[in-house]
């Protein structure tokens, strides 16, 4: 929450709310200190729920804090590094191209605060474009009004094309040998930034905005039949490999577990180079499906990060190797002991 500024899981603010907490107006607040260096920062989120006729029965305003005063959610990122591993994160082999693109967009927007200003207005065109495709296929419209969002569109999308391919170089560099050491026999990990275009696919190959805007141009009449921009970064793909193969094709759960969780600890060590300081470690259930082999290689490798909060419903299944110098909490019917 305090690292992007929402949840990874709910879509609405009111689903972090239990509805039977809701009186009148109701309030509740999270809240850390980070501490960098001789610096420290004071994050908090808040939450206003008052009373409604929707579906929930409330709503939820968010108000953010940086230090006490006002700021705005983008504000937040990249105060507080955090990497997070989920079941849910098997998405990212698994699930749509839009859960990889989200992946690597997250991942660049804590680093990188002209990336996440681009792909807010890259978004914003994509819309006005396409509601004017649309339009086109009705009536008239001027060439030189196309090309207007076609220029915006090639500046925005060849930039973050470009940052996506730096940044699947850079995890697929330091991922591989995590992933060598973690699956504990003879794997590779590879990683490869496709574009997807009307008549191929390309594989990590950056673009400039004039070759953008030329593709643009001979995609236009499949874009108007459609009424949609078919072309961008919006379009694109993240293929991750297991020993050469499509981890989404031929990978076993184990595998795939592995990959995922070695990009991640690959995450943690990019970010700790890039912003000076080790993140948060949050893994939740990682060694569900796993062997024994895979189980221990994941906990010697996890130890040495120096914030880490693992979460399991099998205790059992966790090696006791990694309960050593750490404090351990259960969670029971919603109480807390240790």
């Amino acid at each position: 929450m305090l690292a992007i500024a929402k949840s990874q899981r709910s879509i609405t603010e009111r689903d972090l709310i239990r509805k039977e907490s809701i009186s009148d107006i109701s309030y509740s607040k999270i809240s850390s200190v980070v501490k960098e260096n001789n610096d420290s920062t004071k994050l908090e989120i808040h939450y206003q729920c008052t009373r409604s006729d929707n579906s929930d029965g409330f709503t939820a305003q968010k108000y953010i804090r940086v230090n006490n005063s006002p700021k705005k959610s983008s504000d937040l990122i990249g105060i507080l590094n955090a990497v997070i591993f989920t079941v849910n994160d098997l998405d990212i082999i698994y699930g749509r191209p839009s859960d990889r693109r989200k992946y690597l967009d997250i991942l660049i927007s804590q680093v990188d605060k002209e990336y996440l200003k681009f792909l807010r207005e890259y978004s914003k065109i994509t819309t006005q474009r396409n509601h004017l495709l649309k339009l086109k296929r009705n009536q008239h419209i001027s060439p030189a009004e196309m090309e207007f969002w076609d220029d915006k569109l090639s500046l925005y999308g060849s930039y973050l094309i470009n940052k996506r391919i730096e940044m699947v170089k850079k995890l697929t560099e330091i991922s591989e040998p995590i992933h060598r050491d973690m699956s504990g026999i003879n794997e590779t990990l590879d990683c490869i930034y496709q574009i997807k275009t009307q008549k191929e696919s390309l594989k990590c190959k950056k673009i400039d905005q004039k070759t953008f805007k030329e593709t643009l141009r001979q995609c236009l009449s499949r874009d108007i039949a459609l009424g949609s921009t078919t072309f961008g970064p919006h379009r694109d793909d993240l293929i991750i490999r297991i020993n050469k193969s499509d981890a989404n094709r031929y990978a076993s759960r184990g595998q795939s577990r592995t990959a995922i969780l070695s990009l991640k600890l690959a995450e943690a060590q990019f970010l700790k180079e890039s912003r000076l300081s080790s993140p948060v470690l949050l893994l939740d259930d990682i060694l569900s499906e796993l062997d024994f082999v895979r189980r221990e290689k994941i906990v010697e490798t996890i130890r040495h990060y120096e914030q880490c909060i693992i979460t399991s419903a099998e205790p059992d299944s966790i090696p006791s190797s990694l309960f050593e110098n750490s404090n351990t909490y259960r969670i029971n019917q919603g109480a807390i002991s240790w």
